[in-house]
């Protein structure tokens, strides 16, 4: 079985390649197609947060059967069978979303996005185009979740960064070959899509067991259908919960505008996947550790994890948030769009960087596969946040969207938390919240605050220097914080 340690490493080294690819080449993208085009680019990004929707909680579902079925050569055949049921109901649901995207095409142009210069046709073909790509892509998440449970991380990753760079760097060449034709980019990925789902359907089939087994069995469906279902309805509220505000705001604001909010939503996504290699690695193992009865050394896995984030994700939060406007105008280049974001940037990135705290306690909930204390504050969360979210949207625009997306998350740390540690793992909160995040959170803060002020001092003014003085500042309090959260060990690995 490869190391957690090990996955943890290609997990972060796959996910800092495509969000660094991703980082350098969308301001380019900007540039290349403008604002408007930009726009559209974005509402494919919503497009495909949107379709988790449809996943119905089959695809973490299929990786827990994977991890918790994979060791077991008598439950070889009943593995195989629910990966091949699985398959054909993605690959029928997807059919049909494509479909209702190509037929709707007219009414997402016309009615949905204001679009201002843009031709109908190009709109409404990228359209058709977006629907196509992440129907397939989505089909191929199925065979990624179960790669991801097999802990053949490293071999993921690799494929990762391939793919992105065809995503990134290539699709950008072709635009600027083709002098900016959006089409040329959505076209392209269509194209990846299909041979990405060919090579992630392959290795899953290497790695599943040699058995004959049925194409179809709705029993062994019906088996996983009430924690599949669990999983569904908490997904459902998070992408309610997480993209609500965009798919509100994609309608309220021009496509122009909507690109430039699709900058600020990027480095939001971008401080969140920070965390998403820890979840990948540790979600199978903790459910591992759980099933052979290891609960501490589970805890303690938990534990170590929530330092590497808060060490990882909060110098990069905190950065951004006391220097907004160095930030989007050292990454896009553009005044206007630096002007636009500052506002409400700090508070999206500060609940972006909170949430990857408060999701740890669903990492618990996951490996003892018991979700309803998840169920019931989420639905708690979806029907506080919908009318809030649609009111400070519509009445204040996207700032109010900043603030009930900063407000719920800080709420969600001091309130939730506790209580699922409580039911979960008594006596574990304390010294969680206190060791494992406040204290390294302090360090980090005041490493950030002391930079910031050095660099106000220099008055660095030019895209160049504040790029630099935001790595040096970002570099330091990430230094400091993985000093006071690791010092213990590195004093040890020193002394030795």
């Amino acid at each position: 079985m490869p190391s957690v340690n090990k996955n943890i490493a290609f997990n972060y080294g796959g996910q800092l390649y495509s969000t660094m690819i991703g980082i350098l080449i969308l301001p380019l993208f900007l540039e290349h197609v403008g604002a408007e085009a930009y726009g559209l680019i974005g509402f494919y990004t919503l497009v495909q947060a949107w379709m988790t929707l449809l996943d119905l909680g089959m695809t973490p579902t299929l990786g827990r059967e994977v991890a918790r079925l994979r060791g077991n050569p008598k439950e070889s055949k009943r593995l195989v069978t629910i990966v091949n049921s699985l398959e054909i109901v993605f690959f029928g649901m997807a059919l049909v979303f494509a479909l209702v995207f190509v037929l709707g095409r007219g009414w997402l142009s016309n009615s949905w996005l204001t679009v201002e210069t843009m031709s109908s046709s190009t709109v409404q073909t990228a359209i058709s185009i977006i629907g196509l790509t992440v129907a397939i892509r989505w089909v191929s998440s199925l065979s990624r979740s179960g790669i991801n449970a097999f802990e053949h991380q490293g071999w993921l990753n690799i494929l990762e960064v391939i793919v992105n760079t065809f995503r990134f760097p290539i699709s950008l060449f072709l635009i600027a070959f083709f002098e900016g034709n959006v089409l040329v980019y959505f076209y392209f990925q269509l194209a990846i899509v299909l041979v990405e789902i060919l090579i992630l359907k392959r290795k899953l089939k290497q790695l599943l067991p040699k058995v004959k087994a049925p194409r179809f069995y709705w029993p062994e469906l019906r088996r996983i259908v009430p924690f599949s279902m669990s999983i569904a309805y908490t997904a459902a509220i998070w992408v309610l919960l997480t993209q609500l505000d965009k798919l509100v705001l994609s309608k309220i604001l021009t496509l122009s505008e909507y690109g430039y909010f699709t900058l600020v939503a990027t480095i939001c996504s971008g401080v969140m996947m920070l965390s998403g290699p820890i979840s990948k690695a540790i979600l199978p193992r903790m459910t591992s550790l759980l099933s052979e009865g290891n609960h501490e050394e589970l805890l303690l896995l938990y534990r170590r994890s929530t330092r590497i984030i808060v060490v990882l994700v909060m110098p990069v939060a905190f950065t951004i948030a006391c220097m907004p406007h160095a930030v989007l105008f050292a990454w896009t280049g553009s005044e206007v769009a630096a002007d636009w974001g500052q506002s409400i940037l700090p508070l999206f990135v500060l609940g972006a960087a909170l949430f990857t705290v408060v999701a740890l306690q669903y990492y618990l909930q996951y490996a003892y596969g018991n979700l309803k204390y998840h169920v019931r504050y989420n639905t708690f969360s979806v029907l506080l946040n919908i009318p809030l979210i649609i009111f400070s949207a519509v009445s204040y625009g996207p700032i109010g969207v900043a603030w009930v997306w900063f407000g719920f998350r800080f709420l969600s740390l001091v309130f939730w938390v506790p209580f699922v540690h409580e039911k979960f793992a008594p006596d574990l909160h304390k010294k969680w919240m206190r060791n494992d995040v406040l204290y390294p959170l302090i360090f980090i803060g005041v490493a950030i605050l002391a930079g910031v002020y050095v660099a106000s001092q220099v008055g660095v003014t030019t895209r160049f220097g504040q790029a630099v003085a935001l790595v040096i500042v970002c570099a330091l309090g990430t230094l400091v914080g993985a000093f006071s959260a690791f010092g213990d060990y590195f004093r040890s690995r020193y002394s030795e």
